[in-house]
């Protein structure tokens, strides 16, 4: 009977998440492509910008996750540009844009088979101190353009971790 009992959450749970349903969005400058879940609403913003946002988790939720994607090209981005020689040096700049600002993490990892690095941290935006904030970071080099994922979500919650790191595991780049 404890068994039925544990296998029919397990079993549920499955579904659910089998059953949601996914979008893909192609980068309209030909960069990347994106699956997202069907509920998380799609913007681009100022600069080329792509966003990924969220749904409510209630009616008291004041602050939406999402993750922005930024693609940047650069000749010297070439064959010897190296992804960790950007640290320090962009955890620094990190540390001036937040007050309370704590390093997480840092590891390097592949990304579409090419070298990239995860830089995690939280604290308060200077702009805003209402909410600490987590900011989970990839940098890729790949032809000559810098990719850069940052999922932005409440420091307090993990409501939308596992679909956030799902999201940017399947950017593709072009």
């Amino acid at each position: 009977m404890r068994r039925l009992l544990f296998l029919i959450p397990a079993c549920l749970f499955t579904l659910n998440t089998l059953g949601q349903q996914w979008k893909t969005f192609t980068d309209s400058a030909g960069n990347f492509t994106a699956s997202y879940p069907s509920n998380w609403i799609n913007k681009i913003k100022a600069g080329n910008r792509v966003f990924f946002t969220s749904p409510s988790d209630g009616k008291d939720d004041t602050f939406y996750e999402n993750i922005n994607i930024a693609v940047s090209y650069n000749k010297s981005f070439g064959k010897d540009a190296r992804i960790k020689d950007l640290f320090p040096t962009v955890t620094q700049q990190m540390a001036n844009a937040f007050s309370d600002f704590k390093e997480e993490s840092l590891r390097y990892f592949k990304w579409n088979n090419y070298e990239a690095a995860e830089l995690v941290y939280s604290g308060y935006s200077k702009s805003d101190e209402s909410i600490r904030v987590r900011c989970t970071q990839w940098f890729c080099f790949y032809k000559s353009k810098l990719y850069l994922a940052t999922f932005v979500s409440d420091a307090e919650k993990q409501t939308h971790d596992k679909t956030a790191k799902k999201i940017m595991s399947g950017i593709v780049f072009k």
